[in-house]
């Protein structure tokens, strides 16, 4: 009886405990949460990227947000240069996204010569300005220069967070350099993953100049020549009313400066007395002559109506017979000239024209006329402006100021190639000279104001084209290579 009761007793136990087990939930472990987007992040200052997590109920922070910020959707918003972390939750499991921040890619503005390099020695270095717009969150830039767009460069760090430009200093006229800059930030200095616009500049070493600083007018014809004569038939093809003299009458040296003065004067031609407009036309025909590079004037323009005053040049070469080609075919590069309007005759003031002629285009009625831009340069005939063209195998760039003004390249007027065989269109791939003239009257000259206050292109006194209103004043010529 004893055992049948032991027996139920543990049968009860057994149940009992069977029951508790089968009533008691099973333990289960949590997945560890998972990162499907943006586990490894590399972000500009600026940029944002989501991390995302699978799951509900996940949460994010920053380990820095000097570098980066997160929102409650995963949202990351680079800040500033350098590494953090972003760690996501959910529940008790945690996982990490790696942010690598760098600046912006940096805009570069501008590359250019400090100044002008008039002025400067043959063996003078050169300084180039860099110019670029202002990055965020960044502690300096880096400024890298070469000689070629491909070739090794060379590093400059500009500390400032505030600095948008920086001079290059000790360079070598006569190159071409390219520059580039990069922004860079945090304590380990972190560049910009991408390097700005390639900007270039070509420069010019000074190989020739008549700077025009000495009075001995002999010393003149180390350069230059006068150019003498009516220049007859219709008065060099123009209707000019002047007489190109040598007798040195028209020109002064002040020691600064060339003037070129107008006249009226009775002088001898053709073994007659004869009273007429004088003036100067130098050359530099078989003494200076250049092929290509970068050609400047400085020069300060008469206002007196009547006046055509024309810094230019022409070509000198001969043909396959050995004969010295002619106007139009020579080619005329016209750096600036003077003029009057062709409808009224009148002096058009401050309006500057800069020209080609040559075969195809030139002021004929037979052409399709000069290739031309016309500017107005305030102040141009009572101070002094900077007169000029750079010039290549392949194009004439005209500038005023250093400012360009427009470009002629005969690629613009062909179907096919770039123009530079064709001997109508492209005559200056040969030697050119300079020259420098005032003319009177003539067909942009105009006519010229009398006493009586009328235009006439023949009186016999006229005080403003003889007077300092009349006068031409060249400080410089210059040529760079």
């Amino acid at each position: 009886m004893k055992n049948k009761k032991r027996f139920l007793a543990v049968m009860m136990a057994v149940v009992m405990s069977v029951a508790t087990f089968a009533s008691t939930p099973a333990v289960t472990t949590q997945a560890k949460v998972k990162i499907i987007v943006g586990k490894k992040l590399n972000l500009s200052i600026g940029e944002s990227e989501y991390v995302v997590a699978k799951g509900k109920g996940v949460t994010y922070k920053s380990s820095n947000k000097k570098i980066a910020t997160v929102n409650k959707k995963g949202l990351v918003v680079a800040k500033g240069a350098g590494k953090c972390k972003i760690t996501v939750k959910q529940g008790g499991s945690k996982a990490t996204a790696k942010v690598n921040v760098t600046p912006a890619k940096v805009k570069i503005q501008s590359v250019a010569t400090v100044g002008s390099s008039s002025g400067e020695s043959l063996a003078q270095k050169l300084t180039l300005k860099v110019s670029w717009k202002k990055a965020k969150n960044v502690s300096g830039y880096y400024v890298y220069y070469a000689t070629s767009k491909n070739g090794k460069y060379t590093k400059k760090t500009v500390k400032g967070a505030k600095k948008t430009s920086t001079t290059l200093t000790n360079l070598v006229y006569g190159n071409t350099y390219f520059v580039k800059v990069k922004a860079y930030g945090g304590k380990k200095k972190i560049a910009s993953k991408e390097d700005s616009k390639v900007l270039s500049v070509k420069t010019y070493k000074k190989v020739w100049s008549d700077e025009f600083n000495y009075t001995d007018k002999s010393k003149l014809l180390d350069n230059w020549s006068y150019e003498v004569g009516h220049g007859d038939p219709y008065g060099w093809g123009n209707q000019e009313l002047e007489h190109y003299t040598d007798n040195g009458e028209n020109v002064s040296l002040n020691g600064s400066a060339l003037v070129i003065q107008p006249k009226k004067e009775t002088i001898q031609c053709g073994g007659k007395s004869v009273t007429e407009y004088t003036s100067a036309r130098m050359i530099s025909r078989g003494k200076r002559e250049f092929q290509y590079g970068k050609i400047e004037f400085r020069a300060q323009l008469p206002s007196a109506q009547g006046t055509w005053a024309a810094l230019w040049m022409l070509g000198n070469f001969k043909d396959d017979k050995g004969n010295t080609v002619g106007w139009p075919d020579c080619g005329e590069i016209d750096i600036l000239e003077t003029l009057s309007d062709t409808r009224t005759g009148l002096f058009q003031l401050d309006k500057i024209p800069q020209t080609i002629h040559c075969r195809k285009y030139n002021g004929m009625s037979s052409s399709s006329g000069p290739k031309h831009h016309d500017s107005i340069v305030k102040g141009s005939t009572t101070g002094y402006h900077t007169y000029g063209i750079e010039w290549n195998e392949k194009q004439i760039d005209f500038y005023i100021d250093g400012k360009k003004t427009w470009t002629y390249t005969p690629s613009q007027y062909v179907t096919q190639g770039d123009g530079t065989n064709d001997p109508e269109k492209w005559p200056y791939k040969h030697n050119f000279y300079l020259l420098m003239n005032v003319a009177i009257g003539g067909t942009l000259g105009g006519g010229i104001m009398g006493e009586n206050g009328k235009i006439s292109k023949h009186v016999v006194y006229d005080n403003e084209v003889t007077g300092v209103k009349g006068q031409m004043k060249v400080d410089y010529v210059r040529v760079y290579k």
